[in-house]
């Protein structure tokens, strides 16, 4: 509610006005008694929005329905909310279809009362009456503020002033070449219109004055009213009939969980009445005796910060915040180390160029340093030699409890008479074998090799060839703690015994983008068998080609698997 300082007019003015309003009297008696006759206008939207961003306070009827049967002091404000200072009562309001709008948002006042809703305003000039009819009391014109002149005045001097603003005026008469003397010239304002112009600014002036004293006693009324209630809320408080206490909300301050939801229990109460309890902005509901409340809400891996708050009758909050952490769900294994080598070969010397084999080489060896924690050596377009020395520095690095994946993105060959495959480096040509990788020198790399864990994954034309068919176990922890015992050699292959797709998955092939989304989106740890089902189905829709899983031949695998652990 706004407040203003005032200051007090002499009475010896107060009578002065009075007297030059009792004077004009007799001028004004037509105007009087057509405003008499007029009875209540209904205002418009823009007038009930100009009327209701400037008015301080009304009064709803006294119909028992408020508080302790009594009537609602509404003090407006012009940002679209009301509230009842006394009362805690507060709300909203707005203006469509010619009429004020109430909404109730507070307070111990019913939201079923008969006032929240919308109905029409109208003003009585002569009775000086702002009034209201509300569709549950039929067609009956119901004050809600009188002596109201002030509001009505500056209603209606804010239409005439807009209808003033739109009147054209007349152009001035153009000036003559002639000079007439004082007796010839034409007296432009005869002395009746003179006279009236007077008595008009006369009147005008009286009006302002009369306002202003009217404005002096509503702020003083206001004072006055403002004082009542402050001490009638300092006296209710003294003796605890208002409730100021915020509610207790009683839940654990932090959850861990490796699930992807949470559960949020605990309890909220007050002395009073709770009307809203919200879990992460969720309404949820309360036993009505226990004030307990269970509700299961979505987390993302992390940190979480979930809000819980509570709301009373009487518009006191009260929040708290639990943080629940979710962690991923690895087993507490002795994992190893991980290692990788990543091969990409586009630029080939005498063979046709691939277009994005360097590309995906380059998102594995990414994806597995930032999300797996591996340590990677990564070859862009490398020769026989360049392969072979990787093996062999490999072989002098890795211990017993690491793990290893090769990754292979490049042409590849199948001698169709020995059944044998065969990597092509950078420097191959078609009639030299000789710089050619076949199955068996990675073969007899990988044999030599101390890691427990190997993987290879070969995107490449009759990768098959590596491979043999494979039993999908049942998976569950007891699982993973045995292949995290057993020697692997397994090899994830882009298709059998036929030509890949050098494309089809945006930047990458279709095999190298679908086995980065799978390693993107894995939480906690993924096995290799889990990997190629995963990438299989969607490769086999995308590509004339089936990627292939399996122990690699006479590699030394004993029953293991190649486990991908996320870190990140």
């Amino acid at each position: 509610m706004i407040r203003r300082r005032t200051s007090l007019v002499p009475a010896f003015l107060i009578s002065v006005l009075l007297s030059a309003m009792a004077a004009g009297a007799s001028d004004d008696q037509t105007q009087q008694q057509t405003a008499a006759n007029s009875g209540y206008k209904t205002l418009t939207d823009p007038q009930i929005e100009k009327l209701f961003s400037a008015i301080e306070d009304i009064q709803l009827p006294e119909v028992g329905i408020g508080y302790d049967g009594g009537d609602w002091l509404l003090a407006f404000k012009e940002d679209g909310k009301w509230d009842e200072e006394n009362r805690g009562v507060w709300g909203s309001w707005h203006v469509e279809n010619d009429k004020l709008c109430i909404e109730v948002g507070g307070g111990d006042t019913p939201r079923s009362s008969p006032f929240e809703g919308c109905f029409s305003v109208h003003i009585n000039v002569e009775k000086e009456i702002i009034a209201g009819i509300f569709p549950t009391f039929g067609d009956d014109y119901y004050p809600i503020k009188e002596d109201a002149y002030l509001d009505i005045a500056r209603l209606q001097h804010s239409k005439n002033t807009a209808k003033t603003q739109v009147e054209p005026q007349s152009p001035a008469p153009a000036a003559t070449a002639s000079i007439m003397t004082a007796p010839e010239r034409e007296d432009p304002q005869p002395a009746e219109i003179r006279r009236t112009d007077q008595h008009a600014e006369a009147r005008n002036e009286i009006e302002r004055q009369r306002l202003a004293l009217e404005r002096e006693r509503l702020e003083l009324q206001r004072q006055k009213l403002a004082f009542e209630r402050q001490a009638l809320a300092t006296k209710q408080r003294s003796i605890g009939a208002i409730d100021d206490a915020k509610p207790v909300i009683q839940t654990s301050g932090s959850i861990t969980t490796t699930e992807k939801t949470a559960i949020i229990t605990g309890a909220a109460r007050d002395d009073g009445r709770l009307t809203r309890v919200e879990v992460g902005g969720r309404r949820v509901t309360i036993d009505q005796d226990t004030g307990r409340f269970s509700v299961e809400i979505p987390v993302r891996l992390g940190s979480n910060r979930v809000s819980v708050t509570a709301t009373d009758a009487n518009g006191n909050k009260a929040d708290r915040i639990v943080l629940v952490t979710r962690k991923r769900a690895i087993p507490d294994i002795a994992f190893g180390a991980y290692h990788a080598v990543v091969i990409g070969i586009n630029d080939y010397e005498t063979l046709p160029k691939l277009k994005t084999a360097v590309a995906d080489a380059r998102a594995v060896a990414q994806t597995l340093k930032a999300n797996y924690g591996f340590k990677v050596s990564l070859l862009e377009n490398p020769t026989r030699s360049d392969i072979i020395d990787a093996f062999d520095e490999l072989r002098e690095k890795l211990g017993e409890e690491d793990n290893l994946l090769i990754y292979y993105a490049g042409h590849g060959w199948l001698d169709k008479q020995s059944g044998r495959g065969y990597w092509l480096p950078m420097n191959a040509r078609v009639d030299r074998r000789s710089r050619w990788v076949s199955n068996a020198d990675l073969t007899d790399a990988l044999q030599a090799l101390l890691a427990k864990h190997v993987m290879v994954v070969a995107d490449s034309c009759y990768s098959g060839t590596l491979t043999r068919s494979i039993k999908v176990p049942e998976r569950n922890k007891a699982y993973i703690e045995r292949i995290a015992e057993k020697r692997a050699r397994v090899v994830l292959s882009s298709g059998g015994l036929e030509p890949v797709a050098d494309s089809g998955g945006g930047k990458h092939s279709v095999f190298a983008a679908q086995f980065l989304k799978v390693l993107q989106g894995n939480e906690s740890v993924l096995d290799g068998t889990q990997l190629f089902e995963k990438v299989r189905q969607t490769v086999v829709l995308n590509a004339d080609q089936t990627p292939e899983y399996s122990d690699i031949r006479r590699a030394g695998h004993e029953g293991g698997d190649f486990l991908f652990v996320r870190k990140d």
